[in-house]
């Protein structure tokens, strides 16, 4: 996918001992949308906008080391070897070591020579690291001004993690004008750096609009940048809308319990397996979070009281990626973590007071939101006319926030369809789901018009192709292959247990889901949930069964 960013002006910051002025350029090509107004907490947008940088520029995938220069050391120490082991008499052995010394005098001034040139090759790749790079490959942040908040988002270079940055409006001491819309901000490593120039004692202005430090004249053009946005990508950020509307695990933390963790985390690194953080979780109790391989046990303050229906342990990978949380200590009031299940994604909410930070964290770093994880899969979704689509976007696009209950009144259509046309919504990019909020947002992640016949062909295309467990468990469903044994009502939903045979034996589904059929727990007798549980996705046993119940449902309605 070719994205393409235009910028009138650029992105900086201007100080003087009294007053600074943040500006943001935004991206002319998109929406015009903007804001101006004076920032109250000066210190807290700068603490945000760090833990979002430190989104942007993470990536702590493997990747093994450039030995080319040890193998040609090592190479030369051969050479040396079998040249010395030729050498009989004395005579030749002094000879060459005074040759040997005499060759390493002239290397000596050889590098003294090329010192300036090694230097200037050094800039020159600094240069490309921190402006070309930027320009062919970082995707600025996505800038969202709502009616209530500005939001900042942002992916990672390694697709594991995603970030908001979401301010109040209280931050602000006051607003001059808005302009509510999505866009991006010319973002640079350079900008990040001026950004810790933000103090508290100084007035700071904070603006976002398409001219910000104006550099250009006559209706120049400041910076371009055409991007080849990796389809992978796009996916991994829809992906994450998809984790916040499962039913999730959640903890209530202190400060001084995200303190101990990013603590530890930083400093202590595990050399050897396993390196996973558990969560022990116990009804009533504190949680206690558990670092492997050292079996050291943080329990956490009283706050961290799990009051979910039963024990678990739940085990998760990647913990080096909580050091993104570093600058956002000092500014913690609380605290909130939401667990996915073992080795499924974790989405942190910090409470800053007017500003909240929420950092969705994949399974373990190798496992990207994208990858073979399908947890849009977990979700049912019952089938959307493209006008239902289209009244949806309209009801969600003019508020800009709202609840299902709300864009179902506002609809006329069943609160299930329009909780269908969200999830749709937000896998085309139109909407988000705002955790903290309780509520989603309108976000065209993209500046194409919005067509609902489109949205929905390309987005049922997609799932056949990008998903074949769903395309089997249709297959499985439709043969008549998915047999319920058991269903048991209770309060969270329905306890199914059944029995399906696809390509090999029959195997024993259990499934725990919702009133609206979302799986919430699921096992399987397969051999695909015994290698991976649900860090993959169900498996399409577990969606043919879902599907039984499903046709269950509405033949008793």
């Amino acid at each position: 996918m070719k994205l393409q960013f235009k910028y009138a002006g650029s992105s900086g910051i201007a100080s003087d001992l009294g007053h600074s002025r943040v500006a943001f350029a935004t991206n002319v090509l998109r929406e015009p949308s903007f804001l101006e107004g004076d920032l109250a907490r000066p210190l807290v947008v700068r603490e945000g906008l760090a833990a979002l940088h430190a989104v942007v520029v993470s990536d702590l995938k493997y990747r093994p080391k450039d030995r080319l220069e040890f193998r040609a050391w090592l190479e030369e120490q051969d050479r040396k070897f079998l040249q010395s082991l030729a050498l009989k008499s004395e005579d030749l052995r002094a000879e060459l070591e005074q040759k040997e010394a005499r060759l390493e005098e002239l290397r000596q001034r050889r590098r003294a020579r090329l010192a300036p040139f090694r230097a200037a090759r050094r800039q020159y790749f600094e240069h490309v690291w921190t402006d070309q790079y930027e320009l062919d490959w970082i995707l600025d942040p996505v800038i969202t001004v709502h009616p209530d908040e500005l939001a900042f988002e942002a992916f990672s270079r390694d697709e594991s993690s995603y970030g908001r940055f979401a301010m109040k409006y209280d931050l602000f001491r006051k607003i001059d004008a808005f302009e509510c819309g999505t866009t991006n901000v010319d973002y640079s490593t350079r900008l990040y750096r001026h950004l810790n120039r933000m103090r508290s004692y100084r007035d700071t202005r904070f603006d976002v609009s398409p001219s910000g430090f104006s550099v250009t004249s006559g209706g120049g053009t400041h910076a371009e940048k055409k991007i080849d946005l990796p389809e992978s990508w796009v996916r991994g950020f829809l992906q994450v809308q998809s984790v916040m509307a499962m039913g999730l695990t959640r903890l209530e933390l202190a400060p001084i319990d995200v303190f101990n963790l990013v603590r530890f985390v930083r400093r202590f690194k595990a050399k050897a397996s396993p390196r996973a953080l558990r969560w022990e979780l116990e009804p009533g109790r504190r949680a206690k979070v558990v670092f492997e391989p050292w079996e050291h046990a943080i329990e956490l303050s009283p706050a961290a009281v799990y009051e979910g229906p039963k024990r678990q342990t739940i085990r998760t990978w990647g913990r080096r990626r909580l050091r993104i949380l570093e600058r956002l200590v000092g500014s913690l009031e609380g605290a909130e973590v939401y667990l996915a299940g073992h080795g499924m994604p974790t989405i942190w909410v910090c409470d800053l007071g007017d500003a909240t930070f929420t950092l969705g964290l994949s399974g373990w770093t190798d496992n990207d939101w994208t990858g073979e994880s399908r947890f849009s899969l977990l979700s049912r979704k019952v089938d959307v006319s493209a006008d239902q689509l289209a009244a949806t976007y309209h009801a969600l696009r003019a508020p800009r926030f709202a609840t299902p209950a709300q864009l179902a009144e506002a609809t006329g259509l069943g609160e299930e369809h329009v909780k269908s046309a969200l999830s749709f919504l937000c896998q085309a990019g139109r909407a988000m789901v705002d955790l903290p909020g309780g509520v989603y947002r309108h976000r065209d992640l993209f500046h194409s018009p919005f067509d609902a016949k489109k949205e929905l062909a390309k987005l049922k295309a997609a799932a056949e192709e990008a998903d074949p467990k769903a395309k089997a468990a249709r297959a499985i469903f439709e043969a008549g292959g998915a047999r319920l044994i058991a269903r048991r009502p209770v309060q969270t939903g329905y306890k199914l247990s059944g029995s399906v045979r696809g390509a090999g034996a029959r195997v024993r589904p259990l499934l725990h889901v919702d009133h609206e059929g979302s799986i919430i727990e699921a096992t399987c007798t397969c051999a695909e949930f015994e290698k991976h549980k649900l860090t993959k996705g169900p498996c399409e046993h577990m969606l043919a069964l879902r599907l039984v119940h499903m046709r269950r449902l509405e033949e008793e309605a």
